[in-house]
């Protein structure tokens, strides 16, 4: 599959930060981390937007540092330290037209993390790549500085929030990070395990005992587990948690009827319920047509 930006892309790369599981490579957002050593010559590092004027010379410059998404910030402060990690932006980034056009959180996040100073913002430019024609399109001779896609990124992971974790216990153990948390409604759940059948990672599991599992770090906040609740017994929010829990713990239980394993969720506490739910809702139905034919 190939994705082809038109010509109202300005290159500010924020779709690249906005994809939870990299499958989005910005070369430029590569070489900068890579660029990034400890201690500055002035116990600085600076990364700065085209836009701030170049009299402030940095040698880490970015399209657009919204393309730096908390994951980056975080590795790029971890890699910097002890130095500062400074963003230089211009004094109408919020405003800028490579700004969402609805709220986003990014620059308080920035500024809760990192060291932020805004300056006099020089004119909007796009992003300056080589031209492609569609002959050499159709021809198959795309660029030749094409990035490098390692071989782990061949199945979906959720990288950022792993990135994010790491480069936060580098720096500060007890930082309050800002993961996807799956609440679970237990009065609601017909344990059917759809929810992690669906899930793309490993984030939601159901072991032999029948637990639900989730684990925050591989969770990709994609919503399909959400989804393809039934019962919507699920509910994702944004919180600190990032070690794996328990959301169901119950017993498993043999259905008389399809002898299937099946989670029972008799509220009284006893299994009583010899049939999965499925099974039971087969005959409530039957019963149900049954009486719409002879009343």
């Amino acid at each position: 599959m190939r994705l082809l930006a038109s010509d109202a892309c300005h290159g500010c790369a924020q779709c690249v930060a906005a994809c939870p599981t990299e499958a989005l490579i910005s070369q430029d957002i590569d070489s900068l981390v890579q660029g990034v050593e400890s201690g500055g010559s002035d116990g600085k590092v600076v990364l700065k937007c085209h836009r701030v004027s170049s009299n402030l010379s940095s040698p880490h410059t970015l399209h657009c540092l919204r393309s730096l998404g908390p994951d980056r910030l975080w590795e790029l402060k971890a890699s910097a330290a002890p130095a500062e990690l400074t963003l230089l932006l211009p004094e109408c980034c919020a405003s800028c037209v490579a700004a969402p056009s609805r709220e986003d959180s990014w620059l308080p996040q920035a500024q809760a993390l990192v060291t932020v100073v805004f300056t006099e913002a020089l004119p909007f430019a796009s992003a300056s790549t080589t031209p492609l024609t569609r002959r050499r399109f159709l021809l198959g001779h795309t660029s030749s500085n094409q990035p490098e896609i390692p071989a782990r990124h061949a199945y979906p992971e959720a990288r950022r929030n792993q990135r994010l974790a790491t480069a936060a216990r580098n720096i500060d153990p007890g930082a309050q990070l800002n993961l996807p948390n799956l609440v679970l409604d237990q009065q609601l759940c017909q344990a059917h395990g759809v929810c992690a059948r669906v899930c793309p990672t490993t984030a939601l599991q159901v072991n032999e005992a029948g637990e639900l599992a989730f684990d925050p770090l591989a969770c990709l906040d994609c919503g399909h587990c959400i989804t393809a609740c039934p019962e919507k017994a699920l509910t994702l929010v944004a919180g600190p948690r990032a070690l794996p829990w328990t959301l169901r713990q119950q017993a498993m239980t043999r259905c008389m009827s399809c002898q299937r394993d099946f989670v029972c969720m008799d509220s009284a506490g006893e299994d009583a319920t010899t049939e999965c739910p499925a099974c039971r809702r087969e005959k409530e139905l039957l019963q149900d047509s049954f009486r719409s034919l002879f009343h």
